[in-house]
């Protein structure tokens, strides 16, 4: 197990951890300490998990923003980014992200809705920095994302894991934007756009840990890219399934037939991708080494 840990922070790059990186990787985690506090107080506290007033936005933002932040600044490190730059796109992210849970605990904790508040001056111009603090992320994640594409230092399965996490990222983050446009969740009847969003933007978690649990096998490069491209397509077809559903208005338990079938089409291709991986890296480790044949 403890070689497989080297080997994991070999190919993930996790072994010699440039500043910048622990800057953003402290800050990502104590914005998920902070999610896990509000889910303990809320375990406590009780009241309801829906609604525009719970301990929900707190403990979800907290733990989807630190998730996110720490992500983004591990794969900045593929781009090899000068030191200023370096310095100035985790410092912008975490102070943004950080600003935004802040925000949201903070309508919580008063008691007011943190999300399409406008019902006095101060919780607009709350809801307006939040909006400001969203769309920096959004722009940092543009910039990443065409980066990403004419210069990116690491194996092609991984650089296509890397990539098909940031474009669909920038999905879920355009969901995002036609929520506030739309002045809430709901399309439609039923439709619930927070669900794409938030399947959309996590993308850069799933992809990637495919793809690393494939370079920790010995497998070739060019199956590894055959399963990742599995992977992402996969996720692509899933995250159609929830677009098409929301866009019919239909609530998420209410799936029609052509939603059910690219529903499931899209998490066997992922489950298989998946089940791939472990299978090859399971092998490896059960081959007897050179020095013991």
């Amino acid at each position: 197990m403890s070689e497989l840990v080297r080997d994991l922070a070999r190919v993930g790059r996790f072994e010699h951890v440039p500043l910048y990186q622990r800057f953003a990787y402290v800050c990502g985690g104590l914005l998920i300490v902070s999610g896990l506090f509000h889910a303990v107080v809320y375990l406590v506290d009780g009241g309801p998990w829906e609604g525009p007033v719970s301990w929900r936005k707190p403990i979800v933002f907290g733990l989807s923003f630190g998730v996110t932040l720490v992500t983004l600044a591990w794969m900045l490190g593929f781009l090899r980014p000068g030191r200023v730059v370096a310095w100035a796109m985790v410092g912008i992210l975490s102070v943004a992200s950080i600003g935004e849970v802040a925000l949201i605990s903070m309508q919580k904790w008063r008691g007011v809705a943190s999300h399409f508040n406008e019902d006095t001056p101060f919780d607009e111009s709350v809801f307006s920095m939040m909006g400001l603090l969203v769309t920096v992320v959004i722009v940092l994640t543009v910039v990443l994302t065409v980066w990403s594409l004419f210069r990116l230092d690491a194996p092609p399965s991984l650089a296509l894991a890397i990539r098909a996490g940031l474009v669909t990222m920038l999905v879920g983050q355009a969901v995002g934007a036609q929520m506030i446009v739309e002045g809430g969740n709901t399309y439609g009847a039923d439709g619930a756009l927070k669900v794409p969003h938030a399947l959309s933007l996590h993308a850069i978690q799933v992809l990637p840990a495919l793809a690393l649990l494939l370079l920790l096998a010995e497998t070739a490069e060019r199956q590894r890219v055959r399963v990742v491209a599995l992977g992402s397509v996969g996720y692509a077809v899933l995250i159609a399934s929830t677009l098409l559903q929301s866009y019919e208005g239909r609530a998420p338990l209410d799936p029609g037939p052509v939603v059910t079938v690219l529903a499931l089409l899209g998490l066997a291709l992922l489950v298989a991708s998946g089940l791939i991986a472990v299978r090859e890296l399971t092998s490896t480790m059960h081959r007897p080494s050179p020095a013991s044949r």
